[in-house]
């Protein structure tokens, strides 16, 4: 396998020098290239105390690459950063796709959010189709309720981790101020046949039963009155065989992979992980399985970020402590945020897992301008036109087992990964990454030196 990368992204500084922006993919349902080439972004964090809540359409198919913001019409949700956006189905509406948004915070003394907003197209169209054409789309919360009046909804909370799976949002982990979590929920989106205002407050304001128990949000949105939705959000609590369960954990990653999840690091208080599990959720009973696995893990992190590109996931970046085989550089004290929480250690490279060989690949760290530093040693890069920034990587193979993982040296030393012209290569935190075509994008995030970034790093794997 081999990794080469470029970027050009034309969007001002404004537009996307942030961190903790969540994204999703909202292909059209005609789209059977299924490369997640449409990408919305809302939000995030940018220096200071500034928090967006705008609205971002990124087209991997366009040349050269641009951010463009979109206008959506009824109450936007409030600024905020480490929340969820999710593409799910609208249940009895085949092709109405909707965005859903959950969770998130103003910073951590600033109260976290239970609250969920739903991003729909008019007239019943997806919200891919909408974004196509610029036009018609709009914000409003759903009438949100929860399966089991025992259960409840999910708690007011951020760093939590989302993904659609078979039209429906999983949800999983996160934290708050008084707790941190490692629960899963379930959420299904459908349509309620138009009722007055007046009825909806009446079914607000006293449930009966444990299918209408509706479960206002801990924290709302902007804005003042609403229609009545013509959706209902319904939040089931998974039902988990008793066994073994990852610790409560903020800042992870949750992969799919088939019916399955993969969570990996994360952080609980001071304790950062690096351990990996998995859930079945094609089971009628699902159970946490903790795997170990061949190779060497990525040092333990928090606030990386994972894409996953057929049964292999990419992780990079995210911050810890420095350990034995980690591979990173240091933020120092006079570089505010990145210095936060005491994770002062920002790692990089990219790491893979090979979910069918059950095995951990070496690191490799791209180079800009000269090539990698693989299991061979240094590998030049190849002749590069124009203004593109070329790499590549060394094939790799996984390790057969612990003490022969490959990691590059740390940055300063000899072969480590150099920071881009204007930016950050690597070491960065709160950044995303999304599948594209011939391999995947790095977007955005926090770097070591405290800048926040505002470039798309185009990772090609072959």
């Amino acid at each position: 396998m081999s990794f080469a990368t470029h970027a050009n992204l034309h969007a001002s500084p404004r537009a996307f020098t942030r961190r903790r922006h969540p994204l999703t993919p909202i292909d059209l349902p005609d789209d059977v290239s299924q490369d997640g080439n449409t990408i919305l972004l809302f939000g995030g964090q940018g220096s200071g105390a500034d928090f967006f809540n705008d609205l971002h359409l990124l087209d991997l198919q366009k040349s050269p690459l641009a951010l463009e913001q979109l206008h959506a019409s009824g109450d936007p949700p409030f600024p905020r950063c480490s929340g969820t956006l999710t593409t799910v189905s609208v249940a009895g509406l085949p092709g109405t796709e909707v965005v859903a948004l959950f969770g998130g915070s103003q910073g951590f003394f600033e109260g976290f959010s239970n609250s969920l907003c739903i991003l729909q197209g008019d007239d019943s169209v997806s919200v891919a189709e909408a974004a196509s054409r610029r036009k018609g789309l709009t914000w409003e919360e759903p009438r949100v309720v929860a399966a089991k009046a025992e259960d409840g909804v999910p708690d007011a909370r951020w760093g939590h981790s989302a993904v659609a799976w078979r039209g429906k949002l999983i949800l999983f982990g996160g934290s708050n101020t008084q707790h941190c979590f490692n629960d899963v929920w379930l959420l299904d989106v459908s349509q309620e046949p138009e009722r007055s205002a007046a009825a909806g407050a009446d079914g607000a304001d006293g449930a009966a039963g444990a299918a209408d128990a509706v479960a206002p949000p801990q924290t709302s949105g902007a804005g003042g009155g609403r229609k009545s939705s013509r959706l209902v959000a319904t939040w089931h609590r998974v039902d988990i065989c008793e066994s073994a369960r990852p610790p409560s954990r903020a800042g992870q990653t949750v992969s799919l992979v088939g019916d399955s999840l993969y969570v990996f690091g994360g952080c609980h208080i001071s304790d950062v992980f690096n351990d990996l599990w998995t859930l079945d959720l094609s089971r009628p009973m699902p159970a946490w399985r903790e795997l170990v696995v061949s190779g060497t893990p990525p040092a333990p992190r928090v606030g990386h970020a994972a894409v996953v590109l057929g049964d292999r996931i990419v992780f990079s970046g995210g911050r810890g402590s420095p350990s034995a085989g980690s591979s990173g550089t240091f933020a120092t004290a006079d570089q505010g945020l990145a210095t936060m929480q005491g994770l002062t250690f920002f790692e990089g490279g990219f790491a893979m897992l090979d979910v069918t060989r059950r095995a951990w690949m070496p690191i490799q760290h791209p180079i800009r301008g000269g090539g990698v530093i693989g299991p061979a040693g240094p590998v030049t890069a190849r002749d590069v036109v124009g203004v593109d920034v070329d790499l590549e990587m060394a094939d790799a193979e996984p390790a057969a087992h612990a003490g022969d993982a490959v990691t590059s040296s740390p940055a300063g030393g000899g072969g480590a990964a150099a920071p881009a012209e204007g930016g950050v290569w690597e070491h960065r935190t709160g950044h995303v990454m999304v599948p594209a075509k011939d391999g995947l994008l790095v977007i955005g995030g926090l770097a070591y030196n405290g800048e926040f970034q505002n470039d798309v790093q185009h990772i090609k794997v072959f």
